[in-house]
């Protein structure tokens, strides 16, 4: 078994074994095994996974179906999907404000002809040859039939959208990148996201949860992402410099044995180019943050250490005097989270940009979803933000803040659910998923294996939302929150590599399609006006870290200033 905190040394002497391999098990089978689950009930879930099949199938064997027949096809099932939608909000330059029009209802008879005509080839077909044969004779009988349905659909809705607007809305998918929980596992994220960065696809939406939000927050923050520069940043993180002792206050989070100080660590990354610090809403690329809300039956059930700030502040102060040590007291803590992995003690609460009533600072939303119950304990500092959190946690009916890992570590089905309620005015999207925190054969992570089979349960009802499910493996222990440079290199190493296979497939899906004509449809709109980046240049970000950051610092470095 492994001692937390304990990491740091062995990492000095490089004396750790590599994973076990087990043969049969490599990750892109368990990654196609998990996300290709049974039918949902949803019928546009269900033809969504029609066609990742389709292209998967058309990847493994690109000479069955030439390109226009795979792009028909394409077409056929994104348009048997259509319900609500915001015209001129797909493709390229697209933009909002208009409003969702619903064509659902009239499509139902079309979606369901659709389905009955595909579902074999693309969902009980297991040869990809003969599946891809089959749907392509399905594409023959089909085709006059969508000629018709498109052209009913585009005079019946003269008034609302274009034919162009509708191929737009059709032919481009946006791509949702979903990033899971799993403390310092997560650091392979930021290789995985350069991979994906220099392939060429670069998120339209992130939504993460506990570490994946905070690297959710940071690659949202302004665009073009300078992931290099990010990097950098991240390699200057330290215990000392994230974790402090605990609160004496508690008011939304819940108590722990450290506090986490995120928001001061990353205070210049988060402030605007006017010193302000940033709101969800100041990001580039649309950002939410899934928390935990613990429930208030269960959480007045809690042990006073969870509840009583005070007798938890004596508690933890004694720690040092303790002749066990600190690291038995946190590993006893980081187990007893796995009773916050319960729907009936958390629910998932969704922080964003898009609702005033949420539109708090991006450090805070990032610290609440960070904070492993028992552990890491959050407050805002930000007088302005108290009463959003206070109206958070009154609306849900919930007693505290915790780590959203607790209620979806790896929150695919929140994605998909706001990307179906409008969150990006398009409902056409490539759902890709991160996830780091999941059971592996490794001596350094044996002691975590009850706490990541709870967190797997989860995954039963995430999976099959998501296009494509990358498990980074191996990576850093969850508890190594704080890791040298060159262990954060290595991180990202494991990480680019483990993403390498997801590229082809989400790039496939990101290809647009069109039923008519030589290209995909491509809205007219304005000329795009500049964007407005509003976050602090790196290089202010980094000198800030090279200033004193409190009172012994700045009189031992006094001759320097």
């Amino acid at each position: 078994m492994q001692i937390p905190f304990v990491e740091a040394m062995l990492g000095m002497v490089d004396r750790r074994p590599d994973p076990m391999h087990i043969p049969g098990t490599t990750e892109d089978a368990v990654t196609d095994d998990v996300v290709d689950t049974a039918d949902p009930g949803d019928a546009v879930l269900l033809l969504q996974k029609m066609e990742n099949r389709l292209v998967r199938h058309s990847l493994r064997h690109p000479d069955v179906l030439s390109a226009e027949q795979l792009r028909r096809l394409r077409y056929l099932l994104n348009f048997a999907r259509l319900g609500d939608f915001e015209p001129g909000a797909a493709g390229p330059g697209g933009s909002r404000g208009r409003g969702d029009v619903s064509v659902g209802a009239e499509l139902a008879p079309w979606r369901g002809k659709v389905t009955d005509a595909l579902y074999g080839p693309l969902r009980e077909e297991r040869d990809p040859v003969i599946a891809l044969t089959a749907a392509r004779d399905a594409l023959g009988a089909l085709a006059a039939d969508q000629d018709e349905q498109r052209r009913q659909l585009i005079e019946r809705h003269g008034d609302d959208f274009s034919a162009c607007e509708l191929d737009a809305e059709v032919g481009h998918k946006k791509l949702v990148t979903v990033l899971g929980g799993g403390g310092g596992a997560g650091f392979v994220y930021i290789g995985g996201m350069n991979a994906l960065l220099e392939a060429g696809p670069v998120p339209d939406y992130l939504i993460g949860s506990s570490f994946g939000s905070i690297l959710g927050s940071v690659v949202s923050r302004t665009l073009p992402v300078p992931i290099e520069e990010y990097v950098a940043w991240a390699k200057t993180v330290s215990f000392r410099a994230i974790l402090g002792p605990e609160r004496l206050r508690r008011r939304h989070g819940l108590t722990g044995v450290f506090s986490l100080n995120f928001d001061q660590f990353a205070d210049a990354m988060f402030r605007r180019e006017d010193g302000e610090l940033m709101r969800m809403s100041d990001l580039a690329i649309p950002f939410d943050a899934v928390v935990a809300g613990v429930r208030r039956q269960p959480f007045a059930a809690l042990p006073a250490r969870y509840r009583n700030q005070r007798l938890a502040a004596l508690q933890l102060r004694s720690f040092p005097y303790l002749p066990i040590g600190l690291g038995p007291q946190v590993a006893t803590r980081l187990w007893q989270t796995a009773a916050f992995i319960d729907p009936r003690v958390v629910k998932p609460l969704v922080i964003g940009g898009d609702d005033p009533d949420r539109d708090v600072n991006v450090v805070d939303a990032a610290s609440f979803s960070s904070a492993i119950p028992g552990v890491l304990h959050h407050e805002t500092k930000d007088p302005q933000t108290v009463p959003m959190f206070d109206a958070l946690l009154a609306d849900n009916d919930v007693g505290a803040l915790v780590d959203g890992g607790a209620a979806s570590n790896v929150p695919v089905e929140l994605a998909w659910k706001r990307v179906r309620d409008g969150r990006l005015g398009t409902r056409n999207a490539c759902y890709l998923a991160f996830d780091c925190f999941h059971p592996q054969w490794d001596p350094r992570h044996l002691w975590l294996v009850p706490i990541t089979q709870a967190i797997q349960l989860q995954m039963v009802r995430n999976a099959p939302y998501a296009d494509h499910l990358v498990r980074f493996s191996p990576t850093l222990s969850p508890v190594n929150l704080a890791p040298s440079a060159a262990t954060i290199e290595r991180a990202c190493q494991w990480g680019r590599k483990s993403v390498q296979g997801a590229i082809p497939v989400v790039s496939a899906l990101l290809e647009p399609v069109w039923w008519e004509g030589e290209k995909p449809a491509v809205v007219e709109s304005e000329p795009a006006q500049p964007v407005q980046q509003k976050a602090a240049p790196m290089s202010t970000v980094m000198s800030a870290l090279r200033r004193p950051r409190n009172r012994w610092e700045r009189w031992r470095n006094r001759d320097a200033i």
